[in-house]
Order: C-alpha cells, then structure tokens, then sequence
C-alpha cells in the first residue's frame, strides 16, 4: 500500500501539498511486478507512472523486432507522452528485475495538475523532450529483412512476395534486370534457373528457398513447444486468433496451426468497415496484426507454414505435416474458405502471374503501369482491389458490366479510388481460353473480344 512518504520520493510530487501527496497515496495503484512482467503494453490506455524501486526496460517492436529504447529508474515518471497527444502508449514498459510502481489513473492525474499548474508544466516538458527521441527513431532509414531478387510473373517469387507480406516481414524486392543487382546481391549474377533468390539482412543468400525455411531463418515459429494442449486452433483468420486471444486469456494452453499466415483472406483487404469495434474501418494487414500481436501477447503460440494432414476425433490428436503431432483437450476447426474459381480454360495456369484471386498489397509492385481487369463486382470483389493499395500508376482499370455467373455474387458496394477507371465489357458471360505459355498477352478467343 503506498504511504505519502512513497508519494514524496518522486521528484514530480515532492513540493505538492501534503494534502495532495495524500490523495495520491489513496487514489494510485501500487503495483508490484516480477522480472519481465508489464507496468503497461504498447498500445495501453493513459496514465501516468512513477517508479519507486527497480528498473523499467522501454521497449518497441518496430518491423517485427523488439527493441529498448531507454531505461526508467527510481524516482522517474513514464506516462508524459500518452498523457500531451490523448493517444495510448507508444511502446511497452517492462520490469528488468523486480521492480514496484505507482500508477496514477488520468482522471487522478488532472485533478492534481489542476491543483498545481508546475506538475503540468513539468509533465509538458518532459513529453517535448521525449517526442523527440521517437520522432529520431521514426526518422532512421527504413532497412528491409529481407532483399527477394525474381521474375515479375515467376509463381515462386509470387508466392514469396504474399508469403512474406502477409507475415509482415519488411522486404525489397527488385526484379534480375535492374542496374543495382550487383550491389544487391555480390558476386556473380546467378543463373535464370536459381531465382528466386533471396538476401537476408545479415548477408546470406538462399536460393529458391521454402516458406519453412525463410520462417525459420526469420524468427516464425513452425514447431510446437509442447506436445499436449489445451487447446488447438486449425486456422489463423480472424475467428482463429479471436479464438487465440479467449482461450489464452483463459490460462489455456492454446496453439494455432496456419499452413501460411495469420490473417486469413480478411489480411488481405484494402479496407475492412464492418468488423466490431473500429468505427472507422481498419486494413486487413492492421487487424490481423493487432490479433496477432494480443493472441501471442497473451500466450497464445502461432504455427506458420504447417499444414493438417490429418485429424484423429476419438485421441483429438492433430498430425501435422513433416509427421509432427498436436494432442489437445478441445479442438477448434477456423479453416476459413477458399476462393471460387472461374471455369475458364488456361486460368489456372495463370494464377500468379498476372491473374489472381483476391490480390493482395504484395501485388502492387509488380501491377505498376499495367491496365488491370477485375471480373466480378460483388462485396468480395470490390474488397480485394488493388487500386485502393494506393498505387497511382495503373494506366486503365476495367470493371465487368456483366455479372460474372458466379453463386454469391449478389451485392455491390461504392469503391473509393485513387486512380482512373474505365469501364469496359471486359467480363461478360462468354467463354474465353487463356494461352499460359506467354502470360495474359495473348487468347485464343471465342465469338468476342474481352
């Protein structure tokens, strides 16, 4: 319990009123936390901290990594920032070694520093100074974690761009023919035969390599750390990781097992305006990082690049691929669904290379200066865009007036874009047979032109 003795060790308080010093006594939180646990997460609510004993680590994940920022000692406050710009916590506040701290909630805090106008003040200052470190560390040159060298229509390097965007993993990626490639990738330029290649932050160069492997190599967990759970999760969408966050929340044990990324198809949306709890809308790659980020905060292990080969229902025993198992007491199938496909000869061939199935960001880049042709005009259609990325250098971009006989298709919605439509017969209900042997430039046509 704090005393006004505690209160009167803070620097910030010490010259307050002992009616004030007090108040604080009464009114604040006094928490006691172990090595490693939290004053408060990136992204927590307001309030002001004091530190009375111990030793806070500031901490940051920016690009996936965690990184200190600085150090908060006996007698110093945390809290200044939220508190000036009426936004959450820029980053964590973590015990180092155990520590005890004050929490004084927002509402508590105004009332003093309407009592005395220097705690403000004060408070102020700090939070200048402060803004300035975040503004330098925003400010540092962007370094990718991964350099990908590869074909624009190559299916590998496709696969890889997806597979590394919707993990969230900070790329470059550049195509064999650029005047740079040498200082990119030292040596010797490597046969068509070899790419994609990738180049990783620390120097090394794989060739073709596997999700599994890049997983790995980046810090992803691909393994289970136990065999026995509480609970087992087959799929990393939204329904998958809510489930995460409720079981974790629990004290459940609790894995998720995702043959790609967390996400689900909702990751790859421009723009989500009907989920709970953001009024605003939110992009698909936000709301499945925030899930992400709580699941795993709250305990919660995340599989990537692990498929389900089978499912025992009498032992709920879950065999992976690479003939690991997962046993658990309860099992929870979030599989999601896959997308329809057009019944069109030489589609399939396509896929990746120039034709695809809800594109996601990753396909920016390689649809810069291409006219773009959607089929399709219904809710899910209109969801996966690319023009909505923000990628103002799409020539043309055609919309179907015919309805695509696709069953669902029954809803549209306004599209809000940044570059220039055109409205063409582009998707009408005649058949057409795609030649995939030199990308989407030719067809073999029927009676019609698309």
């Amino acid at each position: 319990m704090l005393t006004i003795d505690d209160v009167t060790a803070i620097p910030l308080f010490s010259a307050l009123p002992a009616t004030e010093r007090e108040r604080l006594a009464r009114t604040s939180a006094d928490l006691h936390l172990g090595a490693g646990e939290f004053a408060v997460h990136e992204g927590g609510e307001r309030a002001l901290f004091a530190v009375l004993t111990g030793k806070i680590e500031v901490i940051k994940t920016i690009d996936g990594i965690e990184r200190t920022l600085g150090w908060r000692l006996p007698g110093t406050i945390f809290g200044e920032v939220p508190i000036a710009l009426g936004t959450p916590f820029p980053g964590g506040y973590r015990a180092s070694e155990p520590s005890r701290v004050m929490r004084i909630d927002i509402q508590q805090y105004y009332a003093v520093a309407a009592a005395s106008k220097d705690i403000s003040l004060k408070v102020s200052a700090l939070a200048r100074e402060r803004l300035g470190g975040l503004q330098n560390i925003a400010a540092e040159p962007h370094k990718p974690r991964v350099t990908l060298v590869g074909h624009r229509w190559d299916t590998a390097c496709g696969n890889l761009r997806r597979f590394l965007a919707r993990n969230q993993i900070s790329f470059n990626w550049v195509t064999p023919d650029v005047p740079e490639l040498s200082t990119l990738l030292p040596g010797d330029c490597p046969p068509d035969s070899d790419f994609p290649v990738l180049r990783f932050a620390d120097g090394q160069v794989v060739v073709r390599p596997q999700a599994r492997d890049i997983a790995n190599r980046l810090g992803l967990q691909t393994s289970a750390r136990s065999d026995e759970y509480d609970v087992a999760i087959v799929g990393g969408g939204p329904a998958g990781l809510a489930a995460a966050v409720y079981g974790a929340s629990e004290g459940l044990r609790t894995v998720v097992i995702e043959r790609e990324a967390p996400g689900g198809q909702a990751g790859t949306s421009s723009r989500i305006e009907n989920y709970l709890g953001f009024p605003s809308g939110v992009s698909g790659d936000e709301l499945a990082s925030r899930a992400l980020q709580q699941a795993r905060r709250l305990g919660a292990e995340i599989l990537v690049t692990r498929s389900v080969a089978r499912i025992d229902p009498k032992t709920r025993e879950v065999f992976l691929d690479g003939d690991d198992v997962v046993r658990a007491r309860t099992l929870i199938l979030a599989t999601g669904v896959t997308w329809r496909r057009l019944a069109i000869d030489g589609f399939d061939r396509l896929i990746g290379k120039g034709v695809y199935y809800g594109a996601a960001r990753s396909e920016v880049g390689a649809t810069h200066g291409l006219d773009i042709h959607q089929l399709g005009r219904s809710g899910g259609a209109i969801f996966c865009q690319p023009c909505p990325y923000g990628n103002p250098c799409l020539p043309r971009w055609f919309v179907g007036k015919e309805h695509v006989s696709l069953p669902g298709c029954a809803t549209s919605r306004k599209v809000e874009h940044s570059g220039p439509i055109g409205i063409g017969n582009t998707c009408g209900p005649r058949r057409h047979e795609l030649d995939g042997d030199r990308h989407s430039r030719q067809r073999k046509q029927g009676d019609a032109s698309v």
